[in-house]
C-alpha cells in the first residue's frame, strides 16, 4: 500500500499532508490542555480530546513512514535517550526535581 501511495503522489505533497498532520497534532494537544487546564472551557471530553490526540499522532507517524523516514526502534530510543536526558538536565538547572537513570 505504502509504494502505491508513493508512486502516485510526488514527496512534495507527502511532506505536505506531513505537516498538515502534524499541525492537526498540535491543535490537538491544545485541545487537550484546555480541557485539562479549564481556564479556557470546552465542552470536549478529556477521553474524546485524548483520542484525538493519539489519532493524530497516527497520522502523523503514517506519513513519516510513507516518506521513508521511519527508523528502527533503536534507533529511536538513542535519540529518545539522548533528548530525555537533555531534557532532564534544563529540569535540574532550571531548580527541578532530580532525574533518575533510565526511560520513561
Amino acid at each position: 500500500m505504502i509504494e502505491t501511495i508513493r508512486d502516485h503522489l510526488p514527496v512534495e505533497e507527502l511532506l505536505a499532508m506531513l505537516a498538515e498532520e502534524a499541525t492537526e497534532l498540535a491543535h490537538a494537544a491544545l485541545k487537550l490542555r484546555r480541557v485539562y487546564d479549564g481556564t479556557n472551557p470546552t465542552p470536549v471530553k478529556a477521553s474524546d480530546a485524548f483520542a484525538a490526540l493519539r489519532e493524530e499522532l497516527a497520522d502523523v507517524r503514517l506519513c513519516a513512514r510513507v516518506l521513508g523516514l521511519n527508523q528502527s526502534q533503536v534507533e529511536q530510543d538513542k535519540i529518545i535517550d539522548r533528548k530525555l536526558a537533555r531534557w532532564c538536565e534544563r529540569l535540574q538547572e532550571a531548580g527541578g526535581a532530580a532525574c533518575g537513570k533510565g526511560r520513561l
